[in-house]
């Protein structure tokens, strides 16, 4: 193609991409009202998971709250239940496909359909990758990848 057009494409592209932006910035997107809905964060005991159940507890969400770490698990619901959220809480070791099954039958009986799911669970092995051991690496595998897949593929979190 001929250099002075590809700039001409270049420059035209550029100067779209920044009047949609400039557009999005004066105009923002509406944001979604969370009040009422049922959402589940997995890995709620500490860090991005307690922070964010403590967020959606600020937007008047239910809560349910997952993660192996049983008193971790419960201050994060006592502070989203001082900030006025209804709250439940289950111990779910996410590496683990039946209690995830179990949890998300329960909750789906017991609290009803979650309309938000924040797959949040996570570990890391502080090591390289050549000095990981291999239960490390099955642990990581388990609960960074296929706990996301079981998790989102029990009936839980799959509205009618």
């Amino acid at each position: 193609m001929n250099p002075a057009l590809e700039l001409l494409l270049f420059l035209g592209t550029l100067l779209y991409a920044y009047a949609e932006a400039l557009v999005k910035l004066l105009l923002p997107a509406r944001r979604k009202a969370v009040r009422g809905e049922l959402v589940l964060v997995t890995g709620a005991a500490r860090g991005l998971g307690r922070a964010t159940a403590r967020e959606f507890a600020r937007l008047q969400s239910r809560l349910v709250l997952w993660d192996v770490e049983a008193h971790g698990l419960k201050e994060t619901a006592a502070e989203c239940r001082g900030l006025g959220a209804t709250v439940h809480t289950f111990v779910v070791d996410c590496s683990k496909r039946e209690e995830i099954y179990s949890a998300a039958e329960k909750v789906k009986k017991d609290i009803g359909d979650v309309s938000i799911l924040v797959n949040n669970a996570g570990v890391i092995a502080a090591a390289d990758l050549l000095s990981t051991q291999d239960h490390q690496v099955e642990k990581t595998f388990e609960v960074n990848i296929l706990a996301h897949i079981w998790v989102r593929v029990s009936s839980t979190f799959m509205p009618p």
